[in-house]
């Protein structure tokens, strides 16, 4: 066989498939089952002046974070754990931090505002019982 374009008294192991010269097994750079010398190897991956790379645009995973109204708290405060899952469902896409909170708090509201009622109820007819008896 005949010897290396770039390393006389080398054996060459292929020719280049651009330009026809012939390379070592250092020499020869093997891309997609063509094997291309030194020289066309390195002009298939530098850039020219005139050549732009291409622009890669990034996609970002994590979803829009916008701004929630205040408003939305009334829900979970005034219908406590309805309140909570309509407030969730309406701004889990814009803010998914504040309408987690929204539906915690509806439901912690449901129980605090359970708590008060018993406490009440409890007294009212504690008082009553005291002013049947006089």
């Amino acid at each position: 066989m005949a010897d290396c374009s770039y390393h006389p008294g080398k054996e060459a192991v292929g020719a280049c498939v651009s330009c026809g010269k012939m390379v070592c097994v250092a020499c020869r750079t093997e891309l997609q089952g063509k094997v291309y010398c030194p020289q066309c190897a390195n002009n298939l991956f530098v850039l020219k002046d005139n050549i732009q790379p291409a622009k890669v645009e990034t996609v970002s995973t994590a979803p829009a974070m916008t701004s929630v109204s205040g408003w939305w708290w009334l829900l979970p405060i005034f219908l406590t754990w309805l309140g909570g899952i309509i407030a969730w469902a309406a701004t889990k896409n814009r803010d998914p931090k504040k309408a987690k909170s929204m539906l915690i708090w509806g439901i912690v509201l449901t129980f605090i505002y359970g708590i008060i009622w018993a406490v009440v109820f409890i007294l009212f007819t504690a008082g009553i019982l005291v002013f049947e008896g006089m």
